[in-house]
């Protein structure tokens, strides 16, 4: 299977860098992610007088700050999530360019 241009030299370039933008865009996201889910673990982990409230029966002022803690983790793992898709699929896209092939004239 090949993809044929009239100028493949164009298309090659054009498709290598598209793919290679779009794997930047993805490992940027996952690196905010990333951060994203260290930064939501810590605070959970700070404010876990709320899990252990709720274990040992007694009300704590850190449920809400908890419950944003682990609003960010999840967060963070759906940006890390969609990070590695979009690389993979830059990745993808970069290794078109060798199935492009010049269009034959007829």
């Amino acid at each position: 299977m090949s993809i044929t241009a009239r100028n493949p030299r164009r298309t090659r370039l054009l498709t290598t860098l598209a793919g290679l933008a779009v794997t930047l865009l993805g490992g940027i996201l996952w690196l905010i992610g990333d951060d994203n889910k260290a930064t939501g673990t810590n605070r959970a982990d700070m404010n876990s007088a709320s899990t252990w409230g709720d274990v040992l029966g007694f009300d704590s002022d850190q449920d809400a700050a908890h419950a944003a803690a682990r609003e960010q983790v999840d967060t963070g793992q759906t940006q890390m999530t969609a990070g590695t898709v979009l690389a993979v699929v830059g990745l993808a896209l970069v290794g078109t360019r060798w199935i492009i092939r010049p269009a034959t004239e007829k």
